[in-house]
């Protein structure tokens, strides 16, 4: 029987918006920028949902991106909604009520963001 999970892969990035600097986790510096506190920390959750069955899974559809600010749990509304309006057409394509679909990507980004609040305290 095939299930649909959601994929998921973080990026972060460290910034400081008044010189409009960036510095991302793959570069090699990303540790000693963590560090100053004259930036905050992005972290990037890029979403995909995929069939699972007893093989590996198998990614069908891209469902999207939010950005989540350290600084204050800063989140970008509009992300948000694009990604649940998008979330409402996936569903319909996997064949899965909206409702139900939106509920677990809701309840998967409240135990991320939540999960990575608790890991930078």
């Amino acid at each position: 029987m095939l299930t649909n999970i959601f994929v998921t892969v973080e990026r972060r990035a460290w910034m400081r918006l008044h010189s409009h600097t960036v510095v991302f986790d793959r570069d090699p510096a990303f540790d000693r920028f963590l560090r100053d506190p004259s930036g905050s920390v992005l972290s990037i959750l890029r979403i995909w949902v995929a069939e699972s069955a007893v093989g590996p899974a198998v990614i069908r559809h891209y469902l999207g991106s939010v950005r989540h600010c350290a600084c204050g749990g800063w989140m970008s509304r509009m992300e948000l909604y694009r990604l649940f309006r998008q979330a409402t057409v996936i569903a319909g394509l996997v064949g899965e009520r909206a409702h139900t679909f939106r509920a677990r990507l809701s309840a998967l980004l409240r135990d991320y963001f939540h999960e990575e609040k608790q890991i930078d305290t």
